[in-house]
């Protein structure tokens, strides 16, 4: 049960009679209504307010619960002083007007922000008040929109209410106006509103419906004993409110919390454990950098300058003996760089992979690439075409940059090249592509701050990244690392999705 489950049930009980008992010496609500109905006979003789017309008698079967045999079943407008509204016509909002026109959005969540209110001057002040005009302890009642979210009026300034609301004035001596309030908050009033609602373009509440709304009355002094009632409870359902709200919070963080928690377990060495049969990523390097001094001799790939060697300093945490820091360059079979700046078309054989391409929801979504001029085609040469197991880093772009994706196509005939927003790392066969990216993922919020430049295009330099240094295991321990976290990390998907 949440808070506001919690409310409505205390607050049903509450119009039932079920939360606090009856007392035969506090009298009857039908003696109460006699009190009543002589207080507005009084006004009505004053002139202080017009005599109500006679409303339709309540019938058994619109009676929506038992209450008890002291109570009375009675009508909104039978126990309230007078309920209306402004005139329809819209008044002239002036800066310098200095009476607020308060309307539901200036709502907030427990009361009335006169602040940032729109301002009417006394003319149409003078215009548009009647005797509804709300004062201090009055209810009001939104009409259209949020209908029967009411406010309690708390102080006594001048102000007046939009025709979008009504205004429930309270009688003074015969009824308790926090009970009428609860009343008004309680699930049966969400029930009257849904009973008579008009399901316009803009649906509304008419005020004659509004007065039709049926009211449980209690004993004057039981209202106040309920009244007194909720007040008690209130600080523990606002306690319990807090908590939920906080529990709610937390259970939105998990499973990203937990996301995050099982790559940097993984790339730290305590996901799965080590086995010494499986060697050392010392004796994995050696293949590496053969297999780089292969290339160079192919001319597939040109040498690059050594990085200096990994200080202490440089290594964020300690990693199994068997594993080595690396800089992301010493693993990567292909220049670390952006692709080129394209010259789009409207429809051609050749795709181009946009930063966008690279989602924000965590994969990679072809249908959002361009299509490249092939008459530009002969620029890119084939080491530049993307293939599978490329990993994908934003290069620049708020919001996006740093964004790490993991690039697979369903058909391998397609051509597909890199904008120049975009970063391609492909990692050497004696290297898990697959581990290799997770290790990036987990690094992405760093990336994310990397950008140098200025405020409006920062960029994350591909020298940046070949210098980016990362804990490399032996090859076995890189698949069993990514099988387990293929296995885990679906689980914190389901947990988002079903909190």
């Amino acid at each position: 049960m949440n808070a506001q489950d919690l409310k409505n049930s205390i607050l049903q009980r509450a119009i039932e009679g079920k939360l606090v008992p009856q007392r035969k010496e506090e009298g009857t609500a039908k003696e109460l209504l006699a009190e009543i109905r002589a207080e507005k006979a009084r006004l009505v003789k004053e002139k202080k307010i017009k005599k109500s017309k006679p409303l339709p008698e309540i019938t058994d079967e619109e009676k929506p619960f038992d209450i008890p045999a002291s109570w009375e079943w009675v009508r909104l407008d039978t126990v309230t002083r007078e309920i209306g509204d402004i005139d329809h016509k819209m008044p002239q909002t002036n800066p310098m007007g200095n009476i607020p026109f308060i309307s539901p959005k200036d709502f907030t969540p427990t009361g009335i922000d006169f602040s940032n209110a729109k301002r009417i001057g006394e003319d149409d002040y003078n215009r548009l008040a009647r005797k509804t005009t709300p004062e201090k302890g009055d209810i009001i009642f939104p009409r259209y929109g949020t209908i029967g979210v009411t406010r309690r009026v708390i102080t006594n300034s001048k102000f007046i209410v939009s025709y979008s609301c009504c205004t429930i004035k309270m009688l003074s001596n015969s009824m308790d106006a926090d009970y009428i309030d609860f009343v008004l908050k309680s699930p049966l009033i969400t029930n009257e509103i849904h009973k008579y609602v008009n399901k316009t373009t803009q649906p509304n509440v008419g005020l004659k419906s509004i007065k039709m709304f049926l009211f449980p009355l209690p004993p004057l002094a039981e209202q106040h004993r309920i009244v007194a009632k909720i007040e008690e409870i209130r600080p523990d359902i606002d306690a319990y409110d807090k908590a939920q709200t906080q529990l709610q919070a937390i259970e939105q963080r998990f499973p990203d919390a937990m996301k995050k928690s099982l790559l940097q377990y993984a790339i730290e060495g305590k996901l799965v454990p080590q086995r010494k049969e499986e060697g050392t990523a010392k004796d994995l390097l050696v293949k590496i950098r053969a297999e780089k001094a292969q290339l160079i001799k192919e001319k597939k790939i040109k040498k690059t300058k050594p990085l200096p060697a990994i200080t202490d300093d440089e290594k964020p945490f300690d990693i199994p003996d068997n594993w080595e820091w690396v800089h992301l360059d010493d693993i990567v079979i292909k220049d670390i760089k952006r692709g080129k700046s394209p010259t789009y078309t409207v429809k051609s054989n050749i795709l181009v992979f946009a930063q966008k391409c690279n989602t924000k929801k965590g994969y990679i979504d072809l249908s959002l690439a361009k299509f490249l001029d092939e008459e530009k085609f002969k620029k890119y040469p084939a080491t530049e075409y993307m293939i599978n197991d490329d990993i994908i880093i934003n290069s620049t772009g708020t919001g996006t940059l740093g964004r790490v994706g993991f690039f697979q196509k369903e058909n391998l005939d397609d051509v597909i090249v890199p904008d120049s927003h975009v970063t391609i790392i492909r990692t050497s066969k004696n290297s898990y592509a697959r581990y290799v990216f997770y290790v990036l993922k987990a690094n992405q919020p760093i990336f994310e701050r990397m950008g140098e430049g200025s405020t409006k295009q920062k960029e994350l330099r591909p020298s940046s990244l070949a210098s980016f240094v990362i804990p490399l295991p032996p090859l076995a321990e890189q698949h069993r690392i990514v099988a387990k976290l293929e296995e885990l990390l679906p689980l914190c998907q389901q947990l988002a999705a079903n909190p």
